[in-house]
């Protein structure tokens, strides 16, 4: 098993089917993109209130962002691509990193 594919498995029971954590990677999908929609509504906007450009972007839309590519993981995941789903994967971290710099710089 390649290092791409240790997180993400085929179970023996169920063929076609990837599971994380013994849950379908659909429903991780799908759970990933209810938090974003969660997110698009639920954002620190006091915290935003008198920022600007880069630091109003990384709170307005950084955490919708990362649950976005974490659902386009998960989702590539479940179509039977685990290298791609890593490195989807792999780009939520930028835009969670934003959005953690900007919570703390503005806190």
């Amino acid at each position: 098993m390649t290092a791409a594919g240790s997180l993400w498995r085929r179970p023996t029971t169920l063929p076609g089917v990837i599971k994380l954590l013994g849950v379908p990677a659909y429903v991780w999908s799908a759970i990933c993109l209810l938090l974003a929609v969660v997110w698009i509504f639920i954002w620190p906007s006091g915290q935003a209130t008198g920022t600007s450009g880069f630091t109003w972007l990384a709170l307005r839309w950084g955490h919708t962002a990362t649950w976005l590519i974490l659902a386009a993981a998960a989702l590539a995941a479940a179509v039977g691509a685990p290298v791609a789903a890593q490195r989807i994967a792999l780009a939520a971290l930028p835009a969670y990193a934003a959005f953690v710099y900007a919570m703390v710089t503005t806190g």
